[in-house]
């Protein structure tokens, strides 16, 4: 069960049975989610052990800054630069001002079809977040009113958040036994890993639920409105992943093809189970063990890589707000495109803590500065999410791992450790 091959058998039954079994296919829903659910039992221990030791041990050194100023400099270079890309690729290609008659014919139906339904969503509980309190619901929603009622419900940025300042307090602390409780913090994540470790042994058959239900639901009827639209984002992802993947290869020494192979495994499970947060324990494990960077770098880095810079959300918000744009015949000029930029990291920003469907929501803070409505684009986006949402979770982590590994150094380098004096060499 643990050979990575094992996963062959499970993806290709339930490509079969997504096609040919769908009655089938949605009984096995709720065992693809319970899958699901035991993977993401051990990723808020994990998060909050991880982030409180690094922080807390990085904090007590004197390499501190330097860090700090790695981490901003990584993070906003990769944010503008994944924007950037989305964004120019959709233009380049023109996915929405290429459309034949047959395919505008489809998208209006489409959109009609689904009128009612969306307005019903638009005029209940307010799904679509207003552009002036997008930032400061974002602010808010950082800071936990309650820190055990958050771990109980599950809110990763909160728990990221208070692990963050947590760690940064403990940091600072004079105490003798600091390292007592940093050693604790460690028994816990090394704990939560193995039992992550035990619950990846029946991957082929969490495998098998989770593709049989995706691909009954999805079908391919949309495809053939969107498909422009579709082939574009995920040549735009692709692109990034590759860019990705070369700065993750110029970091580590060792072979490319070693690269690529370490790194099959968080992308697997990203594609599988389009949940960021299940893939910490696999993407800190190919860097820190397989590829030999710093661990204690590895754990501060991409828990906050994945939670807060959403790189996935920010490249698929450009792309998509490129493509509005054409569909609506509007000029794209210097202008435009910075707003789509910076508009794209806010709002990609702004979606930590939010999966699926509910990330599209925030689109609005990038459309409305634009002078475009979001509700007639929205349902088509809904339409194709399930299709879409998998490699956008590839990005945020694929991603999120390059960013580590061009902020941490290896492990023949110095790290930090509370006391300076006994820094590894």
């Amino acid at each position: 069960m643990s050979n990575p091959w094992s996963i062959v058998p499970g993806i290709l039954l339930g490509i079969y049975l997504g096609i040919f079994q769908k009655n089938f296919s949605q009984v096995l829903t709720p065992y693809g989610e319970l899958y699901l659910q035991l993977l993401k039992m051990c990723v808020l221990p994990l998060l909050f052990s991880a982030i409180t030791m690094s922080v807390g041990r990085l904090m007590g050194s004197d390499d501190a800054n330097k860090y700090v100023k790695r981490i901003l400099t990584v993070f906003l270079i990769g944010l503008v630069g994944v924007s950037a890309v989305a964004a120019i690729v959709t233009a380049l290609s023109n996915p929405g001002g290429n459309l034949d008659d047959s395919s505008l014919t489809a998208l209006g139906l489409i959109v009609n079809r689904a009128e009612l339904d969306l307005e019903i969503s638009l005029n209940g509980e307010p799904n679509i977040i207003p552009q002036e309190a997008t930032l400061i619901s974002f602010l808010f929603n950082l800071v936990p009113e309650n820190i055990f009622a958050s771990l109980s419900e599950g809110n990763a940025l909160e728990t990221l958040f208070f692990a963050i300042v947590f760690g940064v307090a403990m940091g600072y602390l004079k105490e003798s036994h600091k390292e007592d409780v940093f050693n604790i913090f460690e028994m816990v994540f090394k704990t939560s890993n193995l039992l992550i470790d035990w619950i990846i042994l029946f991957l082929p058959i969490g495998l098998c639920c989770l593709l049989a239900s995706q691909i009954a639901e999805t079908g391919f009827g949309i495809l053939a409105a969107m498909k422009n639209f579709v082939i574009i984002v995920l040549l735009a992802f692709f692109i990034i992943n590759i860019i990705s993947t070369f700065v993750v290869w110029q970091r580590a020494d060792c072979s490319l093809w070693k690269v690529i192979i370490t790194l099959k495994k968080p992308a697997i499970l990203a594609l599988v189970t389009r949940s960021s947060f299940t893939c910490l324990p696999s993407s800190i494990s190919s860097l820190a063990e397989e590829l030999n960077f710093n661990k204690q770098t590895v754990n501060l880095v991409i828990p906050l890589a994945i939670t807060v810079c959403r790189f996935g959300p920010v490249a698929y918000f450009a792309a998509t707000s490129v493509f509005v744009v054409q569909l609506y015949n509007n000029q794209l000029n210097l202008s435009s495109s910075m707003i789509i930029i910076m508009a794209s990291i806010l709002a990609g920003m702004a979606t930590a803590g939010a999966t699926g469907i509910l990330t599209l929501t925030v689109l609005d803070l990038v459309l409305k500065p634009l002078g475009l409505p979001l509700e007639a684009i929205l349902v088509l986006l809904i339409a194709i999410d399930p299709i879409i949402d998998p490699f956008r979770t590839l990005v945020i982590v694929h991603t999120g791992i390059a960013a580590t590994a061009a902020i941490a150094d290896s492990k023949q380098s110095a790290t930090f450790t509370a006391e300076p004096q006994t820094l590894e060499v």
